[in-house]
Order: C-alpha cells, then structure tokens, then sequence
C-alpha cells in the first residue's frame, strides 16, 4: 500500500470508496521530541494512504469524527510548563469540508469545556463529547446547523466511560462504566437514560455493532458477541484459527455488508489489518471468518505508533 501526500480533492469528486476508512494516526516524535497527528484516509479497494495536513495550530492529543461530509477535530492538549502537568486542555474545534479540500482547515466554534482525549460520536448532524481525563464536564453536544453547544445531561451515577458506541437503529448511544460494569444506553432524540445491564464484563475500547449485536475484542483474540435485542451474550464460532492476535489497543470497524476490520500498529511501527465476515448461524450463535490467512501489512511513508479509525 503506497502513501499519498498530496491533498488532492479530485480524489473524492464527490464520492467515497466503498471501503475507505479515516484514521487519526500518531506519528512519532520528531527531531523536536514532539508527538504529531495526522489524518489518514486508507482506501482498502485500491491499496492507497492518501494524508491531508492537520492544521498548523491543531493540538495534541485531540480525538477526531466525520458528520456528512466534513471531519472534525476536537479538543487536546498544548505545553504550559507553568502547571503541574505541563500541559493544558484546550476546547478547540477544527472542520475540513471533504468537498472542498483546497480551502483547507478551518477553526470552529469551540466547545463548552477544554477536554484532553476526548470521546466523540457523530449521529444525526450533531457530536456528542464525552469526558476524559478529568474534565469539568461529563459531556456536551454540537448542534451542527445551529453551530452552538448545549451541556449533556449525565447519566444516574457518575461513571469513568470507555469508548462509547453508536447504535443509530435505536437513537441511542451505548455506554459502559470501567469501575462497576454497568451498561447504559442514551437515548439522544429524548435526551435520557436507561440503564441496560448492571454487570456487562465483555468490553473494550473498540467496539462495533452489526444487525443488533454488538462486537468487541477482550483478551487479544476472543471476539465477544452480545444480542442487544433479547440481552444475551451469543457463542462465537470461528470458521479457521485465526490469523493473529489483536493486540489490545487494537481498533475494531464496521466496513459494512457483515465485514468488520482490526487494526493496529505492531512493535516495528507498521500498520496491521485483518479483515473478517460475521453472520448468525443455524444454532443461534454468531459464525466468523477471517478473509487471509495473516495480517495484511500496510507500509507507510512515515513512522507511526498509534491510530484509530473513526
């Protein structure tokens, strides 16, 4: 897979690849010490990395979402030797418009709170933030037309989330709390919350949901499967050993049509996928099959050491 640096809008013309993926990638430090992002758009059907420059003055540490047709950096941090950390947290907000690639990034109206790796969702013309790293704020959303903030109202029980999951067929946002378990649900066209499990073990940081169930990675490999309709965990079966070993910070993504990726960055700072279908079998449980025999290696024209697809 090549690396394309140039920001080139004749590459969308008004359309995407039916396997495209955006990635937020971490690069690594640079001769100034300094840890980079980058935007990345990794196109699975033609084997191509095309990278659009982050904005000059864009922070670290920022969490990035796509709404429509425009991607959205969010929040971060930047040096202040003058406090504890040595860092701030910072509330700025960048778009790029896909459709216009040469105007560039632009800054946006800014969020309510300064958030430092934020949680971010995107459904229905509007971005939900979650808090991280100790924000004043449990969240907030961006109504996009009306291009203002509204605080979000938190939920029963002050909880330390992982990454949160869109469920769109059901308006809601799915929520898991690291400390008790407890799993809620968001229900963001009547703004309310409804708690759907008081003990949910089988989460992760990477998560994705395909015709009602939802998919997660715990312990490396084994890809956990829970039916959000009768609220029962289903038994996966894998049609073949599996490849690979995801590691842990490895990011799980919905392609579509029953395909979902994993992805990570190994020891030697290279980018792995692997690529695998899923469907309900006659037994009721959940039958998966890896589309290669290994993981698919991904040289890129810059070293790396994190990214997540989004």
């Amino acid at each position: 897979m090549s690396g394309d640096t140039s920001d080139s809008s004749s590459y969308f013309d008004g359309r995407e690849p039916n396997e495209l993926i955006r990635a937020l990638v971490e690069k690594r430090p640079g001769t100034d010490g300094k840890i980079t992002l980058g935007l990345h758009f990794i196109d699975l059907e033609s084997n191509k990395v095309f990278i659009k420059a982050m904005p000059p003055d864009a922070p670290s540490c920022s969490t990035a979402v796509s709404c429509g047709n425009h991607v959205y950096v969010i929040g971060g941090i930047r040096e202040n030797d003058a406090t504890p950390f040595g860092f701030d947290a910072v509330n700025d907000v960048f778009q790029l418009d896909l459709k216009d690639l040469e105007r560039g990034w632009r800054k946006t109206t800014s969020m309510l709170f300064p958030r430092a790796f934020p949680h971010v969702l995107a459904a229905e013309g509007k971005i939900y933030v979650f808090e991280c790293m100790g924000s004043e704020s449990f969240g907030e959303v961006y109504d996009i037309s009306g291009d203002i903030w509204e605080p979000l109202s938190p939920p029963p029980e002050a909880i330390d989330i992982c990454v949160p999951v869109l469920d769109s067929s059901r308006s809601r946002i799915l929520v898991h709390c690291h400390a008790s378990d407890t799993l809620y649900a968001y229900y963001y066209d009547r703004k309310s919350w409804v708690c759907l499990e008081q003990k949910f073990c089988y989460w992760s940081d990477s998560a994705a949901i395909v015709d009602d169930v939802l998919h997660t990675f715990i312990y490396k490999c084994s890809l956990e499967a829970y039916n959000l309709l009768d609220k029962k965990h289903l038994p996966v079966k894998w049609s073949s050993e599996f490849p690979v070993a995801p590691p842990p910070e490895s990011t799980l993504y919905r392609l579509g049509n029953g395909k979902l990726i994993s992805g990570w960055v190994n020891h030697l700072d290279i980018f792995e996928y692997i690529r695998f279908n899923i469907w309900c079998n006659e037994e009721g449980g959940i039958h998966a099959a890896a589309e290669h025999q290994s993981a698919i290696t991904v040289p890129y024209p810059e070293d790396i050491s994190s990214i997540w697809f989004f």
